[in-house]
C-alpha cells in the first residue's frame, strides 16, 4: 500500500482512453494493484500498470489516453525499504534515486543523480532532527525538527534557505478524533495554510483538506476502500480541478 500511494503522490498525473476499466489480463500477487485509470475533470488521462518481481522489485509502466507508454518507474527494495528508483522514458533517459540508510535503517540520504543533487538526513536519539539540500555540492536549503517532549510526535518543521533565513514553517497537532492538523505560516507568524488529515479507526486515510488564511479550500481528497482495506478509488479538487484515481487488483 504504501508503494501505492508513494507513486500517486510523488508522479502525480500523467497520463485511458475509454471509460471501461479492463480487468488485470495477467497474473499477479493476489491482493496487490494491478493497474490505476487516471482522470481529470471526469476525462480519461492514461492508466498505470504495475507489475511485480517477487518483494524486491515493483515496476509500473505508465500510459497516456492513446495507451502509448511515456514512462516507466522500476523501484527496488530491501528489506522492504526503497533502495533503488529509477525513472525510464522512451527516449532512454533515465533519472535515478538512490537510497541508503543507517544501522538503525533510518533513511539518511537520497542521492538523485541525474541532476547532482543530494538530500543527507540527520537523526539524534532515533528522530529526524535534521534535512540538508545539496545541488552541485553547495548546500541549497535545510529543514529542523522539532518535537513534543511529552510524546515525542513531531510538532513542527521549519524551513531555512542556504544562509539560514526562515521561508517558513509547519506546525502539527494531533487530535483522539483520528485527525492530524498541519498549519503553515510566514517567518513573521501569519497563517498561510491549514491542513487536516482524517483517518479512519484501522488507522487508513479517508481525507485531506487544505484551507488557506481566508478559508478557501484549495485541496481536497477522499480515499475509497473495499472490505479487506485495500484503496479502491481516490479523488481530489485542487484550485478548482477535479481528478480522480481508480485502482484495480490481482
Amino acid at each position: 500500500m504504501k508503494n501505492l500511494f508513494y507513486i500517486a503522490i510523488v508522479f502525480g498525473l500523467t497520463a485511458c482512453e475509454a471509460d471501461v476499466l479492463l480487468p488485470c489480463d495477467v497474473e499477479g500477487p493476489t491482493g496487490k494493484a494491478c493497474r490505476e485509470y487516471r482522470y481529470v475533470e471526469e476525462q480519461a488521462q492514461g492508466f498505470v500498470e504495475f507489475e511485480y518481481e517477487a518483494d524486491s522489485t515493483v515496476i509500473s509502466k505508465i500510459f497516456n489516453q492513446q495507451s502509448n507508454l511515456v514512462k516507466t518507474i522500476v523501484e527496488r527494495f530491501e528489506n522492504g525499504q526503497p533502495i533503488i528508483i529509477a525513472e525510464q522514458f522512451p527516449s532512454n533517459q533515465t533519472r535515478v534515486q538512490s537510497w541508503h540508510y543507517n544501522t538503525h535503517d533510518s533513511l539518511f540520504q537520497i542521492n538523485y543523480g541525474s541532476s547532482d543533487s543530494l538530500l543527507e538526513i540527520s537523526y539524534e536519539n532515533g528522530k529526524r532532527v535534521r534535512e540538508d539540500y545539496f545541488h552541485s555540492g553547495e548546500l541549497a536549503r535545510w529543514v529542523d525538527y522539532r518535537y513534543y517532549q511529552d510524546d515525542g510526535k513531531l510538532y513542527r518543521k521549519s524551513f531555512y534557505t542556504s544562509t539560514d533565513s526562515l521561508t517558513d514553517y509547519q506546525n502539527y497537532q494531533y487530535f483522539s478524533t483520528g485527525q492530524h492538523r498541519v498549519t503553515r505560516y510566514t517567518p513573521t507568524h501569519q497563517l498561510i495554510t491549514n491542513t487536516v488529515f482524517v483517518f479512519s479507526q484501522l488507522g487508513l486515510i479517508t481525507s485531506i483538506e487544505t484551507t488557506t488564511a481566508a478559508g478557501e479550500v484549495t485541496r481536497y481528497e477522499k480515499y475509497i476502500y473495499d472490505a479487506a482495506g485495500k484503496l479502491t478509488e481516490q479523488n481530489a479538487l485542487r484550485f478548482g480541478q477535479s481528478s480522480k484515481s481508480v485502482y484495480l487488483y490481482y
